[in-house]
């Protein structure tokens, strides 16, 4: 009896100590949810001839700003509204989600694209997504997105351009069907894309035009320009984008070069040495540039914006040696023709 009592403390004592060095070791418990991921904040759309395309960012941080190890799923949540009779504002009753696999590590940039054909006129869509991490583990609702659904307007028509002095005027019919083939007498509005020869990107130029001719004020020499014209058919509040016209392309005509301002004066002053130059008589000059050259021959540019006055005081302190200055003029093109330089006057820092 003795024995066994021993070989019982003994027993409870080695599981203490077991039991005492593995609380040590283990981290405290995390409880179920915690380590969701972070809620998605970009959920955007794009309506379509045959439906709506929704785009996202996978996320890649938990919701602590850990990293995402692994995603497993989406879970999109979509509802839809009667245009006549529905509530819009009213809380959206989404019905069974849409499971969209992933089942990898997330990688920074990674986008979702994801296309909805089941949509018919009619009605207000809303969307939302959640991440699934795993059993529990499920992110926030994302931002929520609405909008009324429409076949897209087709391509406007006839894209032409003008070139003169001004600038470039574009022209255009305007679209006389939707996309599905059927007829167009609604008022549109227009968004112009532009792109340069040594550009890959197009870019959306200003606010959207209710006209069917747009002037661009480039005129920059002999430079090769794309354009392209997008329909806006808004309905029920919903600006949807149709198909583009085909791309134009456009030579620009220009001014030609611009003259060299005439440069009057370099001296000393009381704060520097003062730069003096004559006004060019030309509306589209929108400011001039200053130059000078060290005894290096390195040349800077010594104003960051174009100078509107026709005078500049280098205030640098220069060391001993001869500087010589020039100025440019710059007229409003896009982007901007620089003149060729005045002539250069000369001083002596002694």
């Amino acid at each position: 009896m003795k024995k066994s009592l021993t070989f019982i403390l003994l027993l409870a004592l080695v599981c203490l100590s077991l039991l005492s060095v593995s609380c040590g070791r283990k981290r405290a418990p995390v409880p179920p949810g915690t380590l969701r991921p972070e809620r998605i904040k970009d959920l955007s759309f794009k309506i379509t001839e045959k439906g709506v395309i929704l785009s996202w960012s996978v996320p890649v941080r938990n919701h602590d700003g850990s990293p995402l190890s692994h995603v497993k799923e989406f879970k999109l949540y979509k509802a839809e509204v009667p245009i006549n009779g529905g509530c819009l504002e009213c809380p959206p009753h989404y019905g069974e989600p849409i499971t969209i696999t992933l089942d990898s590590k997330p990688e920074p940039g990674q986008k979702i694209h994801y296309e909805d054909t089941t949509l018919t006129e009619g009605f207000y869509y809303i969307y939302q997504v959640q991440t699934v991490k795993g059993l529990l583990n499920v992110s926030d609702l994302s931002n929520k997105i609405s909008f009324a659904w429409h076949c897209p307007p087709g391509p406007p028509m006839n894209l032409s351009a003008e070139t003169s002095e001004e600038g470039i005027t574009l022209s255009w019919l305007p679209p006389d069907r939707f996309m599905d083939g059927r007829p167009l007498a609604e008022p549109l509005k227009y968004q112009i894309l532009r792109k340069f020869d040594d550009e890959k990107t197009w870019t959306r130029l200003h606010s959207s035009t209710d006209k069917t001719t747009w002037s661009d004020r480039i005129r920059r020499t002999y430079r090769y320009v794309e354009y392209k014209v997008v329909p806006i058919f808004t309905f029920h509040g919903t600006k949807i984008e149709g198909k583009a016209s085909e791309p134009l392309l456009v030579r620009a005509k220009g001014f030609g070069s611009l003259d060299a301002p005439r440069l009057l004066g370099v001296s000393r002053g009381a704060e520097g040495i003062v730069i003096t130059w004559q006004k060019l008589r030309r509306y589209d000059i929108i400011g001039y540039n200053v130059y000078r050259k060290d005894p290096s021959d390195i040349i800077a540019k010594l104003n960051q914006q174009p100078l509107k006055a026709t005078s500049f005081v280098d205030m640098t302190r220069l060391k001993k040696g001869s500087y010589a200055y020039f100025v440019t003029a710059v007229d409003d093109s896009y982007p901007p023709n620089e003149s060729p330089p005045s002539r250069i006057i000369t001083i002596s820092i002694r």
